[in-house]
């Protein structure tokens, strides 16, 4: 066994490196979470840190071939998380109560917000806070950060294969702290003692709620990728987080499937519109790509494998929402540059998902790529250069592409199997912080966004928070979201017949810089 000072700060802390093991496994043992989408794999190139033998990819390193460790990476305590939604149905509220917790768990991001129940009425001291966007001014505080399991990858299959591999105990750790932190903010912010929260409702995808309950995930990742428990779950707050900190009963909400969870029915329930007869669209573009055609008879769901193109994860130069991240691009033909802006105005680090939706818009809309996805020279070798080091290559353009063929021919086949055409379809709700920031003239250039459907979207925000708070505040919901994840017919897009025609058909960008423009 050998020792590694850490430097953070010009501080350093030595800690113990078992042989055999890499810097990223220590770093991890230590609790510092570094970005490393791929999960560790050597794939991906971000968990980069400066050390003793100069800059390293820590995943790839030996801790022993090393002394030193110098962490710089982006504070990704920065990440802009989406804690905000705009719910279609009216807020009820006739469940008894003092105050609850509504809790999101994404894949990436963690939100939580406060709400009154019942006819409690806001406290003194707070004022009217939060009246966006629960009614009435039921929101009491709200909290967000990053998801720690970050560290083990971006996406929920690294996370299966690193809980299946040893890690499972880790990465339930990480969400019950993620979690206890949070619920200690919001207790501080709002001065509420700890003993006047009655319940607390959790959302999430499917592999979120199995490591939030040390469920085994062994049987999530491989074929008939079968959920140990996906129904609504009551009992007590400590007998899933182990403590004494709250005494409320905890929710967890139901599921769908293995790959459409609690997160998609919350949402779904945050926007139907009980009078409403029209069917309408649910997208949901975080880490994963989820989306639902619903109207009050029926819900048909399914999920693609395009997320992390659009969180940037699997891009060369991507990154986080966090100061620093190009956020917006444009392309100045009169002067052959790219123009940009950053997250608040800082200097360039990398690109997140909607700069990396505007770079391939504006190569798409200017001719500098063919119909195929091929960059034109000299961007075809080289990329193209936003900032010193910031590069968007020939394989991101192909990320994108891959990524927006997938949920484009989702959008069909749903459309398809209901027997639908785009007229059908009242609303579009665009959920998630991805669909909050993204721009629409580039998600339809792309074609990621059916031209037809363009004047049909309504951004929305954390559906899957605010389909907590509903729960949390009406019973009548949460009799509605067990009703809807256990009748939701779920469509498998890989053995559809007209799947693999429809996403070689969309992979093409044909006519799309015309209607973009």
């Amino acid at each position: 066994m050998n020792k590694i000072n850490i430097w953070r700060q010009g501080q350093s802390h030595l800690a113990a490196a078992n042989p055999g093991e890499t810097l990223y496994d220590v770093l991890s043992k230590q609790n510092i979470k570094i970005p490393a989408p791929c999960g560790g794999n050597g794939t991906c190139g971000k968990c980069v840190v400066n050390s003793s033998e100069g800059e390293v990819l820590s995943c790839q390193t030996f801790a022993a071939d090393v002394t030193d460790v110098y962490l710089d990476n982006p504070d990704e305590k920065a990440l802009i998380v989406l804690d905000a939604y705009d719910s279609q149905r009216p807020f009820e509220s006739n469940r008894t109560g003092s105050y609850g917790i509504a809790i999101d768990i994404g894949t990436t991001t963690i939100a939580l917000e406060m709400v009154r129940q019942g006819t409690v009425p806001c406290p003194a001291q707070l004022g009217e806070l939060g009246n966006y966007p629960l009614s009435n001014s039921r929101r009491i505080a709200s909290y967000s950060i990053a998801n720690s399991q970050r560290s083990f990858g971006a996406d929920v299959v690294t996370r299966i294969k690193h809980a299946t591999q040893g890690a499972q105990a880790q990465l339930h750790a990480y969400i019950l702290n993620d979690i206890t932190q949070g619920i200690k903010s919001l207790l501080e912010k709002s001065g509420i003692p700890a003993n006047e929260i009655t319940t607390v409702a959790i959302a999430g995808n499917t592999t979120m709620l199995h490591l939030l309950q040390n469920m085994p995930c062994d049987t999530l990742g491989v074929f008939p990728f079968t959920p140990m428990d996906i129904n609504m779950r009551h009992c007590l707050f400590p007998e899933v987080f182990g403590d004494t900190l709250l005494s409320a009963e905890l929710l967890i909400l139901s599921g769908i499937s293995t790959f459409v969870g609690a997160d998609i029915a919350a949402g779904i329930l945050c926007c139907q519109i009980p009078s409403d007869p029209n069917p309408n669209l649910l997208i949901d573009l975080g880490t994963n790509g989820e989306m639902a055609l619903f109207s009050p008879n029926r819900t048909i769901v399914t999920s693609t494998a395009a997320g992390p193109a659009f969180e940037a994860a699997n891009i060369s130069c991507g990154t986080a929402s966090i100061p620093g991240a190009i956020a917006t691009v444009r392309y100045l033909p009169e002067n052959n540059v790219f123009m940009y802006e950053t997250i608040d105005n800082q200097p360039p680090i990398g690109i997140c998902g909607t700069g990396v939706v505007d770079i391939a818009a504006e190569l798409v809309r200017h001719g500098l790529t063919d119909e195929t996805g091929r960059l034109e020279e000299p961007f075809f070798d080289k990329g193209v250069e936003l900032a010193p080091g910031v590069i968007f290559t020939q394989k991101d353009m192909r990320e994108i592409q891959l990524a927006k063929s997938a949920v484009r021919s989702g959008i069909e086949i749903l459309l398809d199997v209901a027997g639908y055409s785009y007229n059908d379809i009242g609303k579009v709700y665009l959920a998630g912080g991805f669909g909050h920031r993204i721009n629409m003239d580039s998600a339809v250039t792309l074609g990621l966004i059916p031209p037809e459907l363009a004047g049909k979207i309504v951004t929305v925000g954390n559906t899957s928070l605010g389909g907590a708070a509903h729960v949390l505040l009406s019973k009548k919901a949460e009799t509605d979201i067990k009703a809807l994840a256990s009748q939701a017919e779920e469509v498998n897009l890989s053995t559809h017949p007209r799947f693999n025609d429809l996403f070689m058909e969309h992979m093409m960008f044909e006519n799309q810089a015309q209607r973009g423009t």
